[in-house]
């Protein structure tokens, strides 16, 4: 039989993996989705032009509140946050490549979690990751090799760094046997063997 090591190394650690990619990414796309953010200013305004519609506000923050005096307040979904980011960046269409930005953190992050097609998500959360790296740590971070960063930009940097290890070990090596994947791509050993020879020996 293999070694509990083997085990825990080709099943149980991918598993942890994916769990820990769920967290990281469902929650944050859900966050865009569903949370409201209150914009004023010159970004409520280069919403506007984007075409972003202001939501109804409810029970309307303090910030709308005042801003709503002059009409420069809107309130859209946490998502545009990145949208001004991307448009920063110069994306084209940044509003609807923050609304698949936000889908692909959901369904990516949840598909990873039961693992179905798990190295084409954890791919794309490489590519995202490293994205999301660049944009918000990498200035904190370069030119000082880690040593004389502060504190909370070096654990938010090493916090990124870790999610993308993590995707990138999902995509080199699968998501284990304890995955949907694991069940229907399964494939006999080559020559016939089986898992009940003993590999100790």
């Amino acid at each position: 039989m293999k070694k509990f090591s083997q085990q825990a190394a080709a099943n149980f650690v991918p598993l942890l993996a994916r769990l820990l990619l769920f967290l990281a990414f469902v929650p944050v796309g859900w966050h865009h989705a569903m949370q409201q953010t209150v914009f004023v200013g010159p970004q409520a305004d280069r919403l506007r032009e984007l075409g972003v519609d202001s939501l109804a506000p409810g029970a309307a923050p303090a910030a709308l509140t005042q801003a709503a005096v002059d009409g420069s307040a809107m309130q859209v979904r946490a998502l545009h946050q990145l949208t001004l980011v991307l448009d920063g960046l110069r994306f084209p269409r940044p509003d609807a490549f923050a609304w698949g930005v936000t889908v692909f953190e959901l369904i990516g992050g949840a598909l990873l979690l039961i693992g179905l097609f798990s190295r084409v998500w954890a791919g794309g959360l490489v590519l995202w990751g490293l994205l999301v790296f660049a944009l918000s740590s990498w200035q904190a971070v370069k030119g000082t090799w880690f040593f004389t960063t502060p504190e909370p930009d070096l654990s938010r940097a090493l916090s990124q760094l870790a999610l993308v290890v993590l995707a990138l070990g999902v995509t080199l090596t699968g998501p284990g046997k304890l995955s949907l994947d694991g069940q229907i791509f399964r494939t006999a050993p080559a020559g016939g063997g089986g898992d009940d020879e003993d590999d100790d020996e």
